[in-house]
């Protein structure tokens, strides 16, 4: 009988306090504070955007503009809102980390205050490079990736500009240039090396163009020539008075020697292979030194260069140059027909080869006794300074095959 009282009062006791139970367990579950928060954050921003003032005082007089302060309140939470959300995902804390470096991309609003080294990831999410910063720039020690990894360049840079010493390499990391840069290019002296890693060029540059005293090297990383250079091309016209000796002495490739016959006279001819340039020797007579000297020098390019311009057809040679002393046609003399032989046997030119009478002594020495005289090309001549530039054509107005170099005003 006891017993069925106690559980009589108990069941009472609990059915009162259940519904109390059951709504605690309600307000501290996180499914319902997440949606009571959720629910006072909708129900503020309804109200926020009910935008509908009721007199003037619920509005901001800004010039003639008048701005309902509810939406002023809305804007600035936004902005606020955006700011510090752009804040924190800019902020080095919220970075990645690399080998104990910190990782900024490179918009990053917080490496303007970075200094010493970093990390910087391309728009596209790879790092870019690696190095030291100062106010948001690349300045100082580091290292430019492409996006394979590859280093793309590794030395000092001055505001994200290539910048004293430096060496640049191709797609593939082998090397292409070391030595020293002015805003991002060649500048100074330096080192210039072809894909397969052989050398092209040592000496001087300026603008990223050779300049100055250099040395040209073949495919096979052997030196070929070492003189002056101008805007990216050997100053030809220094050959000119020089003996075959003293061009020797610039000149270490492959050459070829041209000698007319004693009917014809003594002049010769003699081709530098690896430079495409030959020249004309002919002795100046004089009774102190009958030695042969280079008096004509014939460059093997359909390309005129002065100074940082080039062209290709004579209407850009006559911009450059201005209008010809002299045009017309005329009967090719030996180096004309050597230099249209040499260009013919790598590529159609002019009107084909040029007929010579000729007897090889050596595999590097022809006897040359007689050019064809019907063999006739279009010459433009122009005069600069001491120099004189004549253009050969096939015809009139056509683009030049090569052109020739005479010193004195010939």
């Amino acid at each position: 009988m006891g017993q069925n009282l106690f559980s009589i009062l108990w069941s009472s006791i609990k059915s009162k306090f259940s519904s109390i139970v059951s709504k605690l367990r309600l307000w501290f579950s996180w499914d319902f504070i997440r949606t009571r928060i959720i629910g006072g954050i909708r129900d503020f921003f309804v109200k926020l955007f009910n935008v509908k003032p009721k007199n003037k005082d619920d509005y901001y007089t800004v010039f003639r503009w008048m701005i309902s302060k509810k939406l002023a309140y809305l804007i600035v939470i936004i902005v606020g809102v955006l700011s510090i959300w752009y804040l924190l995902s800019t902020l080095n804390l919220f970075s990645k980390s690399s080998a104990g470096l910190p990782t900024y991309s490179y918009n990053s609003f917080m490496l303007r205050f970075a200094s010493d080294k970093v990390r910087i990831k391309a728009k596209s999410g790879y790092v870019a490079y690696e190095g030291e910063v100062s106010k948001g720039y690349a300045t100082g020690e580091g290292k430019l990736f492409s996006k394979d990894g590859v280093v793309l360049y590794n030395g000092h840079f001055e505001k994200n500009l290539y910048e004293g010493e430096g060496t640049q390499n191709y797609e593939n990391g082998v090397i292409h240039y070391n030595g020293t840069f002015h805003a991002n290019l060649y500048e100074g002296t330096g080192t210039l090396y072809r894909e397969n890693g052989t050398r092209e060029y040592e000496g001087g540059f300026s603008a990223g163009m050779k300049e100055g005293d250099g040395k040209l090297y073949d495919a096979g990383g052997n030196p070929v020539y070492q003189g002056s250079f101008a805007a990216d091309e050997i100053i030809y016209g220094e050959l000119l008075g020089k003996t075959p000796n003293q061009i020797r002495e610039k000149y270490f490739g492959t050459q070829k020697m041209y000698e007319e016959s004693s009917e014809l006279g003594s002049d010769v001819v003699i081709l530098l292979s690896d430079i495409d340039v030959l020249y004309l020797a002919k002795s100046d007579g004089s009774a102190t030194d009958d030695s042969l000297k280079a008096t004509n020098v014939v460059v093997l390019s359909d390309v005129f260069r002065s100074g940082r311009t080039e062209t290709r057809g004579i209407e850009g040679v006559k911009q450059l140059l201005g209008e010809p002393v002299y045009e017309g046609y005329s009967s090719v003399i030996l180096p004309e027909a050597v230099a249209i032989n040499t260009l013919s046997d790598r590529r159609s030119t002019l009107k084909g080869r040029v007929n010579m009478d000729t007897t090889m002594v050596y595999t590097d020495d022809t006897i040359v006794r007689s050019v064809d005289p019907e063999y006739s090309v279009y010459i433009y001549t122009f005069r600069r300074g001491d120099l004189t530039y004549s253009f050969v054509c096939s015809e009139p107005g056509s683009g030049f095959a090569f052109y020739e170099i005479q010193g004195g005003g010939s």
